[in-house]
Formats: C-alpha cells, sequence, structure tokens
C-alpha cells in the first residue's frame, strides 16, 4: 500500500535495542564518572556486552558521544521553534526563545554537561566536526534574525550579535549549573539583564 509506514524487523529492532543500551551504558557513566569514566570498554561492561560487539553500532567512544549530543540537541531546537511560533511580537520572540534556550539547559543539566563539557574530537584525518554533521549551527544561528527583527531592521545582519547573545546565554547556563553553591538569581534575572544590551 503506498504511503504505508514499514515496520521494524526484530532485527532493527534488536539493533536499536542495543544501540539505546549503549547510549543508556554512556550516560550514566557520565553522570558518576565525568569524562574520565567514558572509555570504550566501560561503555561496553556497563552496556553487557563484549567491546567487539559495541564496535558493531560504534566506531569508537566519539560517535557515541556525538549521538549523546544528538539526542540532547534535537528536543532543544523543537523547543526553540515552538518558542519563536509562539510570539508575532519581535522584541517578546527574541525574549521568549532566549528564555527557553536558558531553560532548556537547566532542565536538563546532565544533558548540558554531556554537551559543552566534552571537546568534540575526529578520529580520523577525513572525519568532519559535529557542527559539521548536524544542524545545530543552523538552530542556533536564529539569534541573529531574532535580534534584527526585533531592532526593527528584518534586513540587517546580526550574525555576530546573535553569536555573542548565544554566547551569553550558554553563559548563564554554565554559571548556574557548574556554579550551584552560589546564590544566583533565577536564569529569566540574568536572561533580562542581557538582553538588555542587545
Amino acid at each position: 500500500m503506498p504511503g504505508a509506514v514499514r515496520s521494524a524487523t526484530p532485527k532493527e529492532e534488536r539493533q536499536e535495542a542495543a544501540r539505546a543500551r549503549i547510549l543508556e551504558a554512556a550516560r550514566t557513566l557520565f553522570q558518576t564518572g565525568g569524562v574520565a569514566a567514558l572509555s570504550v570498554r566501560a561503555i561496553a561492561a556497563r552496556a553487557g556486552m563484549p567491546v567487539m560487539t559495541l564496535y558493531g553500532y560504534f566506531p569508537g567512544k566519539t560517535a557515541i558521544v556525538r549521538a549523546l549530543w544528538s539526542e540532547a540537541f534535537e528536543p532543544l531546537f523543537a523547543e526553540l521553534d515552538a518558542a519563536e511560533a509562539a510570539e508575532a511580537d519581535p522584541k517578546l520572540r527574541l525574549r521568549r526563545v532566549a528564555q527557553a534556550l536558558v531553560d532548556y539547559w537547566l532542565r536538563f543539566p546532565d544533558r548540558y554537561r554531556m554537551v559543552f563539557l566534552i571537546e568534540d574530537r575526529r578520529e580520523g584525518d577525513g572525519d568532519r566536526w559535529f557542527i559539521e554533521e548536524t544542524d545545530v549551527v543552523s538552530g542556533y544561528v536564529r539569534f541573529g534574525p531574532l535580534i534584527a527583527a526585533a531592532r526593527g531592521t528584518p534586513e540587517a545582519d546580526c550574525a555576530r550579535e546573535g553569536e555573542a547573545l548565544l554566547c551569553g546565554l550558554t553563559g548563564i547556563v554554565h554559571m548556574l549549573v557548574t556554579v550551584s553553591e552560589y546564590p544566583w538569581s533565577g536564569g529569566d534575572t540574568y536572561v533580562d539583564a542581557l538582553l538588555r544590551a542587545f
């Protein structure tokens, strides 16, 4: 039947379950032991499989980490898209999207740490960087056009301002997540202060 969705085969279901087990093992190891705990051998042991079996699903640790990064970014960008679509006023739209970014990472601090506290690696000369293989850059460059619209000059190139805002928003999250013992105000206080500069 045309347009029918094909069901996964039992083999595909087993493969997907194994991949999910590997990613969950890596996630757990990172949460309990940080970057130092992430070795292919430790991930395989935690996932309950031989190392060579793990290599059948991921070529190495970098591929596992990148899969976890993708898992973190997909819902973030869905939330940013929803925030952007929900507000017609350009200034309020910028505010809503900026706050959505900060709120997302604060709700998921382990995802933040996984994404921003592990440096990307290329395992071979022909390998590309994570940001070259994914939609991460296009998901983040939205801030330039949002700033331009908020200023009433939608045709203006505000790419650098958008990058600066992204750096500032990420800095807010970084401090709130990694220096949690300090009596910070809520993230919204800092988002408002930062946006006044733009």
